[in-house]
């Protein structure tokens, strides 16, 4: 079991993950931070679902509690599809982490052979417990927050945040900026917190799902809006969009006369650690509803997932553009199914249950 100080933890760490790298509602251009400001807020309402569905079955996960909703033929068919949603989405930041890693520090190194070392670490965590990922959690998000207010500190000292970057606030109109809520910011990351349902049983009776969900959302998307808008006022509106990795790009910027500079390496770490954790995430879900709807337990499961993970992460693309180009559309369709559809059937589904159990026992009394 973990406190609610880990669970926040894991949940910001998860939040940050690959959506640092490239900072989704960037169609927005320089109003980007707003648009995720703006999908925090859905991303909360996101979260009240899946917390309120927990509170109803707090023992449960969610491969459990929905054989329960919706009977145990159709729910076995719906958990076994959340097993390859959750393999899929670690596949993608799998993939994620390695392409980053071999275009801007390891250049020789195999695409396989980062992949395999990220995802061999990830089973060995899973290994130890979710109590060890969540007690690592908290030094390392302390860390990455005293990282960020350096480098902001840094950037601030070598004059290279503007102010005029960012004005006039929706200077292209209100359009876009809903656009890139729809498509990008509210599904990432809000939506994949779907998959903390399968980790929120093992939050400590003591506290409220909901308040520590929503909390971490909020707490999310804040840095995340701060972050997209320090991405504005150094780069500007253009560089911001056309960047590949903007995160590193912006630090790139540092520079203090010949003493500091080139702390690309920072963004990098940055990058590494967040994206390990929303790995690892997807990664421990998947292995937990496996076991769950294959009736194996999750030890015999670490090496199998790893292998799928690994493997599809390598052939799931021949080029980065394309790796994009299936991403952009799984996060328009598949994503929205599985992080707003279902567990919005399932939670009216279970209310109108609810209700008649409760008519039901009335009656009877």
């Amino acid at each position: 079991m973990i406190d609610a100080m880990e669970m926040i933890s894991l949940m910001l760490l998860f939040e940050l993950g690959t959506t640092v790298i490239s900072i989704p509602g960037r169609d927005a251009g320089k109003d980007a931070w707003l648009a995720i400001l703006l999908s925090t807020g859905f991303g909360a309402l996101l979260f009240f679902c899946y917390g309120t569905l927990h509170r109803r079955f707090p023992d449960m996960l969610l491969t459990q509690y929905i054989k329960v909703i919706t009977g145990r033929k159709v729910g076995s068919v719906l958990a076994f599809l959340y097993i390859l949603f959750f393999l899929y989405g670690g596949t993608r930041d799998l993939r994620d982490a390695g392409i980053l890693i071999s275009d801007t520090t390891l250049f020789r190194t195999p695409l396989a052979v980062i992949s395999a070392l990220i995802i061999g670490v990830v089973m060995y965590v899973m290994y130890l417990g979710i109590e060890a990922a969540g007690r690592t959690a908290i030094w390392l998000l302390s860390f990455l927050l005293l990282l960020g207010l350096t480098t902001t500190i840094l950037l601030s000292l070598s004059d290279s945040i503007n102010w005029k970057n960012m004005m006039p606030i929706a200077q292209h109109g209100w359009g876009g900026i809903w656009k890139a809520v729809y498509t990008e910011g509210i599904m990432l990351p809000f939506g994949e917190m779907v998959t903390f349902t399968m980790i929120l049983p093992s939050l400590k009776k003591d506290y409220r799902a909901n308040v520590v969900g929503i909390t971490s959302v909020l707490l999310g998307g804040i840095a995340f809006s701060l972050i997209a808008l320090i991405n504005v006022l150094v780069l500007g509106e253009d560089l911001f969009q056309r960047a590949t990795y903007p995160l590193l790009t912006m630090i790139g910027k540092v520079e203090i006369t010949d003493f500091i500079d080139r702390l690309d390496v920072m963004g990098v770490m940055t990058v590494i650690i967040v994206d390990f954790f929303k790995i690892f995430i997807f990664f421990y879900a998947a292995v937990k509803a496996g076991s769950d709807v294959l009736r194996i337990p999750p030890d015999r499961l670490l090496l199998p997932f790893g292998l799928i993970m690994l493997t599809s992460s390598l052939l799931m693309a021949q080029s980065y553009q394309e790796h994009i180009a299936i991403g952009q559309f799984v996060l328009e369709w598949m994503f929205p199914t599985f992080s707003v559809i279902f567990p919005l059937l399932l939670l009216i589904v279970s209310g109108f249950r609810k209700k008649g159990s409760s008519k039901g026992k009335g009656n009877a009394s």
